[in-house]
């Protein structure tokens, strides 16, 4: 009796802290500067502003803005095409969107990514920073490191008290920048900063571009081309139905499966991250992350078979000739994804393709053993009248 007294209160505290979390979904969200949450929400909206005094973490996502302009007390996960952070938080912050403006007080750390990211003079961010975006414009007071990553342009002209990295095309360093720190960046242009402006030192890393082939690569991706074989014997022996499914909506609908594999293979690891911020969530964060592995992986069996059977231009369902056709395409997978220049184009369609594919056939399967059942009922109620015209 006693053994089990420990597990009753994990039971009692994960039920008291899954009461405490509030879930919401609606057009718009309001919390207006006289309001308090204090409970952690998640939200999901058109549109979100939030004004008021929040206690505990936040998660809010929305397909248009999100403005922050309240107090925060703990956490803030934030999601929309249009973020503005104007209020103050006092715990860490994460934010994604296409656009993300931050003109308020952040105490923890912060990350962001978007299109375009800019940091107004008015703000002060005391923690570190770290930056993923197209363009990143940073003016404001930073007393941590920063660490910026662009694929186009970075302009600073803020006040940054710690270590500065940035990688990116352009990096353009204003007269009022001031760095209290080293400066460490990756750019193709020589950078040659004012004087002053540098307190620490200044460190250029050249980008070098990695060799197309050499005997480490051949060999690594020799050994992944071989764990993925060995994965896929099993799961085509196992799952042959499915896998056939999967590679026939290849065939028929290829652009559908893409676009539904790249939205769920995106989507699943930030929502599976952010569950596991929560410890309600620690296990839904678990199994969404297993399973978007899983179907990431398994993508490539799905992808390989297709790819081998048009390159041997073989029809075969016999076991040997599935197999035979699945080591071909996963040669051709790897063999691809070994060469820069396509790599990562190459890999984006083999894991969106392949990933909607497996979902749009576990769909379709369920439908059909929802719609198998129906259909027997329909077949055996004729047989009945037939047999039994007077009971019709």
């Amino acid at each position: 009796m006693h053994r089990r007294i420990p597990f009753l209160i994990v039971i009692g505290l994960l039920a008291a802290q899954a009461q405490a979390i509030r879930f919401t979904a609606t057009n718009t969200y309001i919390v207006t500067a006289t309001e308090t949450l204090p409970d952690e929400h998640w939200i999901y909206a058109d549109n979100a502003t939030v004004d008021g005094h929040v206690k505990d973490d936040l998660f809010l996502f929305t397909g248009n803005e999100v403005n922050f302009g309240g107090t925060f007390e703990r956490n803030i996960w934030g999601m929309g095409n249009l973020i503005d952070l104007t209020g103050t938080a006092k715990r860490n912050v994460r934010l994604m969107g296409k656009t993300v403006q931050l003109s308020g007080t952040i105490d923890g750390n912060l990350m962001a990514i978007g299109d375009t990211i800019k940091v107004a003079p008015e703000a002060h961010l005391d923690g570190s920073v770290r930056f993923f975006g197209n363009s990143v414009i940073l003016e404001g007071k930073i007393l941590g490191d920063v660490s910026i990553t662009a694929s186009r342009i970075i302009t600073i002209s803020g006040n940054i008290s710690g270590n500065l990295n940035v990688v990116a095309p352009e990096i353009v360093l204003q007269r009022d920048a001031r760095i209290g720190g080293d400066l460490t960046y990756s750019s193709k242009k020589e950078l040659v900063p004012a004087e002053g402006l540098v307190a620490g030192q200044l460190h250029r890393a050249i980008p070098q571009a990695p060799p197309s082939f050499s005997r480490e690569q051949l060999y690594t991706r020799g050994l992944w081309f071989l764990a993925a074989l060995l994965v896929g014997i099993p799961f085509i022996t196992l799952f042959p139905m499915a896998t056939a499914m999967a590679a026939q909506l290849v065939r028929t609908a290829p652009l559908k499966c893409l676009w539904v594999g790249g939205l769920f293979a995106l989507a699943l690891p930030s929502f599976g991250v952010m569950s596991l911020s929560s410890i309600i969530g620690l296990p839904l964060g678990a199994l969404i992350l297993g399973s978007w592995g899983f179907l990431v992986y398994t993508s490539r069996i799905i992808m390989g078979l297709v790819i081998g059977a048009l390159i041997l231009r073989s029809k075969s369902t016999s076991v040997g000739g599935v197999l035979l056709a699945m080591a071909t395409g996963l040669a051709a997978i790897y063999i691809a994804t070994a060469i820069p220049a396509i790599s990562w184009s190459v890999q984006f369609v083999v894991i969106s393709m392949g990933t909607g594919s497996l979902l749009l056939g576990l769909f379709q399967r369920r439908r059909l053993l929802i719609q198998v059942p129906s259909e027997l009922e329909q077949l055996k109620k004729l047989k009945d009248e037939k047999y039994n015209p007077e009971e019709k």
